[in-house]
């Protein structure tokens, strides 16, 4: 990158940060005004001071972070790149670029380049730290919205027994906190088995009981084994994501999802959006950049709200294809990929247009 990207690079990037902070902070505001009373409420009823509640309200929106990143970037990179423009056209600095040889599109390059840097972070976020902050995000919100801190995340209702589990990890085979509950003929011969966690044994074909005990009646007993060899980790792994939402999940548990359940139109959608809406930065600052970068007589103000107007009907575009991609009156794939095919179609010719 020469002198002049790197400088341009340098506003476009103090731009995004003071957009992110200005997004962030608005998006928390209007959460806190309209939950703020039933937070109160349920810290009163749980026996929390202000100082307590506010401590817990700051690590629950530090876990919503991540979650707000992949929502409301794109909106802040064509902000960001748009501001950033403005700066340079009323310093009257992008004449003499032009006026050393580079072309218009060539001035903006850094601009795409933020796009497409912003367009990997959104991706990464969902690979990597949007899973992993999903249950202590989904526990928080637990917590304020029932009261309760902890909510079992699997439950296999079966005659064999009730399977509830508070955490599942695919990749160890491993279940926490197993409580299982066997019904009987009559009340006596019920039996709950509760272990501390739980790990398949493949050549048994069966769950191993860290400290499981057996529970009936006022005795109680060792158990070493869960005795359900029905509930396969593939089978777990299956019924534990199907109360986690689809957008919350990154791209390996979608594709192992899917496979596990290729009828859920909704993973598929999930899928493609995780695609789609990061490349949603390139396709935004190719319908405003060209409207930013305008030389001729007329309102900049016009051209902003000509600008703004184009992002709207993107949005708008795309929640009206994701809400006929759910209801099934459009394949997922297409109304995963519609917005981004036609905007960006519309965005290339706006931006070859540009004059240089």
């Amino acid at each position: 990158m020469s002198l002049l990207d790197r400088y341009v690079g340098r506003i476009v990037a103090g731009a995004f940060g003071a957009g992110s902070l200005f997004f962030l902070f608005l998006t928390i505001v209007m959460d806190l005004l309209a939950s703020l009373s039933r937070y109160v409420d349920r810290a009163g009823r749980d026996g929390l001071g202000g100082f307590d509640l506010a401590a817990y309200l700051a690590g629950y929106y530090a876990k919503m972070l991540p979650m707000m990143f992949v929502t409301i970037t794109p909106f802040v990179t064509v902000v960001a790149c748009m501001f950033a423009t403005s700066r340079l056209l009323t310093a009257n600095e992008v004449v003499p670029m032009l006026f050393v040889g580079r072309s218009t599109r060539r001035v903006l390059r850094p601009m795409l380049l933020c796009g497409a840097v912003a367009a990997v972070a959104m991706a990464a976020c969902w690979q990597w730290v949007v899973p992993r902050l999903g249950p202590a995000l989904a526990e928080a919100e637990t917590f304020l919205n029932k009261g309760s801190s902890t909510e079992h995340c699997l439950v296999d209702e079966a005659p064999e027994g009730s399977l509830y589990v508070l955490q599942y990890e695919p990749r160890a085979r491993r279940m926490l906190d197993v409580a299982m509950f066997r019904e009987g003929v009559l009340a006596a011969d019920g039996a709950l088995v509760k272990a501390k966690s739980a790990i398949w044994d493949e050549a048994r074909r069966d769950w191993r009981l860290e400290n499981g005990l057996l529970l009936r009646g006022r005795d109680d007993r060792p158990q070493a084994w869960l005795e359900r060899p029905d509930l396969t980790p593939d089978v777990l792994l299956q019924r534990s994501r199907e109360t986690v939402e689809p957008d919350a999940m990154s791209y390996t548990e979608l594709l192992e999802t899917m496979a596990l359940r290729p009828n859920r139109a909704e993973l598929r959608l999930a899928l493609h959006r995780h695609i789609t809406y990061p490349l949603a930065n390139l396709v935004l600052l190719l319908l405003a950049l060209p409207l930013a970068v305008w030389f001729e007589r007329g309102s900049w103000i016009g051209r902003l709200l000509a600008a703004i107007g184009l992002c709207l009907a993107y949005m708008m575009f795309d929640l009206a294809c994701q809400s006929l991609g759910q209801g099934g009156w459009l394949h997922p794939i297409v109304a995963a990929w519609s917005p981004t095919i036609v905007f960006g179609a519309l965005g290339v010719v706006l931006f070859g247009s540009i004059r240089t």
